[in-house]
C-alpha cells in the first residue's frame, strides 16, 4: 500500500504580552537602525576625502592626526552606542526564543555584528600609524568594508527579522500597515456562507409562525 505523506501546519494563539513584546521590538530594532545609520553616514567624514585624494602624503596626514584621531575615537563610540542598542533588541526577543525560526534569526544577527565589530577594530588599530604610505588606501578598504556589512546587518533586520515579528508574531500584513497610516479600520466582512445560512435560517423561522 502506498504510502502518502502529509504536511502538518501547526498554529498557535500568540498571547497579547506576546504580541506588546514584539512590538517593543520592533521598536527597539528600529532605534538600532537609526544608531547604525549614524555610525555608519560618520565613516563618510574620511571616507570620501581619502578616497578621492588616494595619494594624500603622510606627512600631510601626520599634520592633522589629532582631528584624524579624533575622528576615530568618535567612530568607534559611534559603534560601541549601536551594540548597547542591539544588545536591548537581543534582551528584548528572549521571550520568542524557543520558537526555531526566531532563534535562528537572532543568531544570524549577532553573528553579524561579531563580524562588524572584528571589521571596526581592524580600522581602529590601523591609526596606530598615521605615517605609513598605505595609510588613506588601507582606510578606504576598512570603512567600506564596515559600510558593506553595515548594509547586511540593515537587510537582516529589515527584510528578516521585522518580517518575520511582524508576519508571524504580530500577523500583519500591508493592509494593516495602510490601514494604520491611514487611520482607518478595515471592516471585515461575513463569508458569503454564513450570510446565506443566516438568511436561510430566519426563512424557516418565518414559516414557523
Amino acid at each position: 500500500m502506498e504510502k502518502k505523506a502529509y504536511i502538518v501546519q501547526m498554529t498557535y494563539d500568540v498571547s497579547d504580552a506576546e504580541k506588546a513584546q514584539a512590538e517593543k521590538a520592533i521598536i527597539a530594532f528600529n532605534y538600532t537602525l537609526k544608531k547604525l545609520k549614524i555610525a555608519s553616514d560618520h565613516l563618510n567624514i574620511m571616507l570620501t576625502p581619502f578616497k578621492d585624494h588616494p595619494d594624500i602624503p603622510p606627512e600631510q596626514v601626520f599634520k592633522f592626526r589629532v582631528q584624524i584621531r579624533e575622528f576615530r575615537d568618535q567612530s568607534i563610540e559611534n559603534f560601541n552606542q549601536f551594540k548597547i542598542a542591539a544588545f536591548r533588541c537581543i534582551v528584548v526577543m528572549q521571550k520568542f526564543q524557543t520558537d526555531t525560526q526566531t532563534n535562528k534569526l537572532m543568531k544570524a544577527f549577532i553573528s553579524s555584528i561579531d563580524d562588524l565589530e572584528s571589521k571596526v577594530n581592524d580600522f581602529a588599530e590601523e591609526f596606530q600609524d598615521l605615517k605609513s604610505n598605505d595609510f588613506s588606501k588601507k582606510i578606504v578598504k576598512f570603512i567600506t568594508d564596515i559600510q558593506d556589512k553595515c548594509e547586511e546587518i540593515e537587510e537582516i533586520i529589515n527584510d528578516r527579522l521585522k518580517t518575520h515579528i511582524r508576519e508571524n508574531i504580530l500577523s500583519k500584513t500591508w493592509a494593516d500597515d495602510v490601514s494604520s497610516e491611514l487611520n482607518t479600520k478595515i471592516e471585515t466582512s461575513k463569508p458569503l456562507i454564513m450570510e446565506l445560512f443566516h438568511q436561510r435560517q430566519e426563512e424557516l423561522n418565518n414559516k414557523l409562525k
